[in-house]
């Protein structure tokens, strides 16, 4: 093929298709992965939020009942506040203190260009500094 700004070489053009595809598909990790951390961080507020005004306010386990039906009634399009799920995010909120979500969120800025040894590293560190 010439090269004459209409016709590109097939190499270079399938180097370049798989650059631009390698480039989407780590774009969509990176989406997913932070809408992940976003979420898993807004379970552990409202289950802090909540364990902390049960504690401010002498409040007592039918709290949680009470607030799953106040969302259902007032959010009836937000999915995914049942008794049961906000019950779940207390109990992440009371296992997982918020140091140890500051250094989730230290390891996944430092895994921002990933590598087996990076990783490998950095749940060595997790498992050793933050959990024994």
């Amino acid at each position: 093929m010439n090269n004459n700004g209409h016709n590109i070489e097939k190499t270079n053009f399938d180097a370049f298709i798989n650059a631009v595809g390698s480039e989407i598909q780590q774009a969509q990790v990176r989406l997913i992965t932070a809408a992940n951390a976003q979420m898993l961080f807004h379970y552990w507020k409202m289950g802090n939020y909540i364990l902390y005004h049960q504690q401010l306010h002498g409040w007592g386990s039918k709290t949680i009942k009470q607030l799953a039906k106040a969302i259902r009634l007032n959010y009836p399009e937000k999915k995914g506040y049942s008794e049961r799920n906000l019950t779940y995010m207390c109990q992440f909120a009371k296992a997982y203190p918020l140091r140890a979500l500051q250094s989730f969120i230290e390891t996944d800025a430092k895994l921002i260009a990933p590598s087996v040894e990076k990783i490998a590293d950095e749940v060595r560190y997790l498992n050793d500094a933050q959990f024994t």
